[in-house]
């Protein structure tokens, strides 16, 4: 059975596949699995056990053309299109596969055997509804532990114990931002109560806000330097969740990097306002989600919010108690 995997193009929805990728592997050992994804996300599949062959998802209509020929070279006995757009509804339309399945969006489904609706956000809870659609078994129920990185591919040296703080305060990511000023008391709240070494990570859109993050650290409670190890836009996928894997705890909003952190299992606090962590919130045990109780939550991001007090109400209090019940949970299971 040759079979044909269609990924998104976000790091967090990478990481939803991987229990579906497991669960595909667990039901048809003897399967040939192809992952289609970006050439930059795709990296972070490299070395699993769930698939045979990634496939590299090009740019623009000659690539897709090309990916489309490659597609029905392969004659997949399955194809299954994680993915809603346009783009990924033509790959099944023309991938001359046996069977093709995926998430209703008409009337471009029109070119799926098997869809299911999209409850919430895409999610690994979404994924296997769909398995269960095909009848498929479900295997996997999250993503802890699944992902192919060994934590010594990190070459950044860091002093434990660290924390990584990952603001992910990039233009796209506005409206899940919480203020810089309360990250940085945060940071120096943990440094002076558990000595915890700040890490802030981010891709290179992010390096403002955390600048502005280290210019708000100045010095602890009893007046001593703070150092602050910024590496922002100097990791790739791979190196970041090996970072995240030695990482005493991760602080951050609902993104692509926290669930790097959950499925590396590092103590998790995420912050959330818009999305719903139902669908979207960390999956490993050791993580506690920090939000509201609004009644406009949750948006999805599909309106315009003018104070979004979802996020700009969380105090740093709160945050704070919520690291602070990890770090001291994980010290009395050592």
């Amino acid at each position: 059975m040759r079979i044909c995997v269609v990924h998104l193009n976000q790091i967090g929805d990478l990481a939803f596949s991987l229990p579906l990728l497991k669960s595909l592997r667990d039901g048809h050992p003897g399967a040939e699995i192809h992952s289609v994804l970006k050439p930059g996300i795709g990296k972070l599949l490299e070395g699993s056990p769930f698939v045979d062959r990634i496939i590299p998802k090009p740019g623009g209509v000659r690539g897709t053309l090309e990916l489309v020929r490659a597609l029905r070279r392969n004659s997949y006995d399955l194809l299954i299109s994680l993915a809603r757009s346009e783009e990924a509804f033509l790959l099944a339309a023309l991938s001359g596969a046996g069977k093709k399945a995926g998430f209703a969006r008409f009337p471009w489904d029109l070119c799926l055997d098997v869809k299911e609706t999209v409850a919430g956000h895409n999610s690994s809870f979404n994924n296997a509804k769909l398995l269960r659609r095909l009848e498929f078994p479900v295997t996997a129920e999250t993503y802890v532990g699944l992902l192919p990185v060994s934590p010594d591919e990190c070459p950044e040296a860091v002093p434990a114990p660290y924390a990584v703080f990952s603001a992910g305060a990039s233009p796209r990511r506005l409206v899940k931002a919480w203020d810089e000023e309360k990250f940085a008391g945060l940071i120096v709240e943990l440094n002076a109560r558990f000595g915890l070494v700040p890490v802030l990570v981010g891709a290179d859109d992010t390096r403002e806000s955390n600048d502005r993050i280290k210019d708000a650290v100045g010095h602890d409670p009893r007046g001593r330097h703070i150092a602050v190890i910024d590496l922002t836009g100097r990791l790739g996928l791979r190196a970041l969740s090996a970072l995240l894997m030695r990482a005493g705890l991760f602080v951050g909003i609902d993104s692509g990097v926290m669930h790097l952190a959950s499925a590396s299992d590092t103590p998790v606090v995420a912050l959330f306002g818009p999305t719903d962590p139902f669908y979207v919130g960390p999956q490993n045990a050791r993580s506690v989600v920090v939000s509201q109780d609004l009644d406009c939550m949750p948006c999805y991001l599909k309106r315009t919010c003018e104070d979004v007090r979802c996020m700009r109400g969380l105090s740093m209090e709160k945050v704070l108690a919520a690291c602070a019940g990890l770090v001291e949970g994980n010290a009395r299971a050592d």
